[in-house]
């Protein structure tokens, strides 16, 4: 998944639910468990378009369309459109219901793809339940676990996970495909206590409208340091700020070789 011998040991730690940092010894952290066990995941793009076209007006079904970088630089995001139930099958194509598809939309969203080398999130959240032409909505169920979640998947530890998964299409283009994700470890917030959540939760209401860099910068981003920073007190973890920098230095993240 790495080109770089560290990280490689940090991530086939952390899957198994323990924490390492170059030159240290193992710790136990908080658990891990399978996306999947947290909630669903949402339709994909080929579902929305058979069950929806983006309709000119309000509807009662709001959605979160695209990725472009230039534009997405938080982690809260509102919809920016809105979907209308398509009267009838298009053509070569099976209609999908708006009642089986709206039921599976969510607050978190998950990227479906990404360009490593100038986005800078893989994960938002959403005040309300949306669907997504470029984003796998997550459903958990309930209103106020969509921003740890948030929080962990763009940490660093959450994209040493979920970029381990990724299945390369071109580079730096990496797709990441349903049954991975729902099998995809994550941060157990189950687990959590309450005060540990609402820590989480705070974090995220702190730092979610600052915007992020692009992934290779990374390491100079503070708005990332502080949510690593989160992350490390709400589990009692040491600083891991060096698999920050490291991660940045990545050749498939910043496309450059190592030096």
């Amino acid at each position: 998944a790495f080109a770089q011998v560290e990280l490689l040991r940090v991530t086939q730690k952390l899957i198994k639910g323990n924490f390492i940092l170059p030159g240290s010894s193992d710790a136990k952290m908080n658990p891990l468990c399978p996306l999947g066990q947290l909630g669903t995941l949402g339709p994909d793009r080929r579902d929305i378009h058979d069950g929806f076209s983006v309709s000119g007006r309000r509807t009662a079904y709001p959605a979160f369309w695209g990725h472009d970088a230039s534009s997405m630089m938080t982690l809260a995001v509102t919809p920016n459109k809105y979907l209308s139930p398509l009267p009838r099958a298009t053509k070569g194509r099976p209609l999908r219901k708006a009642s089986d598809l709206w039921p599976r939309a969510g607050r978190v969203l998950i990227a479906e793809r990404l360009w490593l080398k100038t986005q800078r999130l893989v994960s938002v959240y959403v005040d309300t339940p949306v669907l997504s032409n470029v984003w796998w909505p997550f459903n958990q169920g309930g209103e106020n676990e969509g921003k740890p979640l948030a929080i962990w998947l763009n940490s660093t530890l959450g994209l040493l996970i979920l970029w381990a998964e990724r299945e390369e299409t071109r580079g730096a283009w990496v797709d990441f495909k349903k049954p991975v994700l729902t099998g995809m470890p994550v941060l157990d917030l189950s687990a959590l206590s309450s005060v540990q959540k609402d820590a989480m939760a705070a974090a995220y209401d702190q730092l979610c409208q600052s915007p992020l860099l692009p992934f290779p910068q990374m390491a100079q981003d503070p708005v990332r340091r502080d949510i690593d920073k989160a992350i490390a007190q709400v589990l009692g973890l040491p600083d891991f700020s060096v698999l920050r920098d490291l991660l940045a230095q990545e050749p498939v993240v910043c496309l450059k070789p190592l030096s």
